[in-house]
């Protein structure tokens, strides 16, 4: 399920603190500042986090005016929030075994958690019930993925035997980000047809034109991949970055072509593309690009982590830093102080890292990135209020 992840959980935290803070304010949640949308997202996943290892989660917001928000989400509501999105995930599950078992295959060995979301309790204890068995956690989440491709390897190298051989996409396709990293929607060896969609966003505040460059190949860089076409989708209001929805699709049908589109939610423009994607390739030149893919394999794969972390922290310090500025007046001194340091730190790995990307280790770059992000909950908290305060006095104002 494509629209199935991680963000669903936040959106339901999301849901519940708009409406709640709606209620105290006397409005109706259409009429809360559309500005405050973002903040609400960070607050609601730092929570969400939390509640991972957490009973319950604080939330403390002055609305101004003598009133205040405070709330303390407990891992149990959070559960029942997310309870059909779990069951969701469940029901997916529950087909794949099925077919397995109709297929002859044998009983399951182990059942290993991929996703960031997987993290969450209720997750792990459903996928166990359901499957009989208690899922391996001892493996990072998110680094599962690197594991697959390395199986994936093997059945290429001829390593692994005996896989039955289907009708699939000789290699990865995926579209250029900022950076000039590749984002791989349809990976190598995926039976046709096959569709993926993915959401992104901008990088840069009032952009009104969005370039999407798709490539073919398995490395990281599109400098390293193969360029098979370019439109634009123009006409898009200007907005702050990361505010814009854009929801692209790829689906290669049973002849092959690979269809791309590209829709912006918040404005509903459109645009398209067709291309062949394995047109003017040999045998030959796919299995070169595929031995290159794992020779540089390490490399690349931290290369595109590094060019990820600079998009995304760039996007933190922007939002961050401007709230901090703004706000660091009705911070606690101690808290100020802590929080300033972690924006300098990884403002300094950010720098380095736009020299050369080599010069960071990105382990360190992650983390600092994370620290930062968690530590900005109570101003995130700071900065709702107060908009909703500015919105409370505006002429007019309910």
């Amino acid at each position: 399920d494509t629209h199935l992840g991680g963000d669903d959980a936040d959106h339901a935290l999301v849901n519940v603190f708009q409406r709640e803070i709606a209620a105290l304010l006397g409005t109706e949640v259409t009429e809360l500042p559309v500005g405050v949308r973002r903040q609400f997202l960070s607050l609601a996943e730092a929570v969400k986090i939390k509640l991972s290892d957490a009973a319950e989660a604080r939330v403390d917001v002055d609305l101004g005016a003598g009133r205040r928000y405070e709330r303390t989400i407990s891992r149990e509501e959070f559960e029942g929030l997310i309870e059909p999105l779990v069951q969701r995930t469940l029901t997916i599950a529950s087909r794949v075994v099925e077919r397995a078992a109709q297929q002859g295959a044998g009983p399951l060995d182990a059942v290993i958690m991929v996703g960031g979301a997987t993290r969450i309790p209720l997750v792990r204890q459903r996928v166990g019930k359901l499957l009989g068995l208690e899922p391996y956690i001892a493996l990072d989440p998110d680094r599962v993925v690197a594991l697959g491709a390395a199986v994936q390897a093997a059945v290429l190298d001829g390593v692994t035997k005996g896989t039955l051989l289907l009708d699939v996409i000789p290699l990865s396709l995926g579209v250029e980000t900022v950076g000039g990293a590749v984002a791989k929607l349809i990976t190598a060896n995926s039976a046709i047809p096959a569709r993926a969609t993915e959401m992104f966003s901008t990088s840069v505040d009032g952009q009104t034109s969005i370039r999407l460059t798709v490539y073919q190949g398995e490395r990281e860089m599109a400098a390293d991949c193969r360029r098979l076409g370019e439109f634009h989708l123009r006409g898009l209001p200007p907005m702050p970055a990361g505010i814009p929805q854009l929801e692209v699709q790829f689906l290669v049908d049973a002849n092959g072509i690979l269809n791309v589109s590209a829709h912006e939610r918040r404005s509903g423009k459109r645009a398209a593309l067709q291309v062949v994607p394995n047109h003017g390739l040999t045998q030959e030149e796919v299995e070169r690009i595929e031995r290159e893919s794992l020779t540089h394999a390490r490399e690349d794969m931290d290369r595109h982590r590094v060019v990820d972390l600079i998009a995304n922290s760039r996007l933190d310090l922007k939002w961050i830093g401007e709230r901090y500025e703004r706000y660091a007046g009705q911070l606690e001194a101690s808290y100020r102080e802590s929080l300033g340091a972690k924006i300098a730190a990884l403002r300094s790995l950010l720098a380095r890292a736009e020299a050369q990307w080599t010069s960071v280790e990105p382990g360190e770059f992650q983390r600092a990135k994370e620290d930062l992000d968690r530590s900005s909950i109570r101003l995130q908290e700071v900065s709702i209020a107060q908009s909703l305060r500015d919105a409370d006095e505006k002429p007019g104002a309910s």
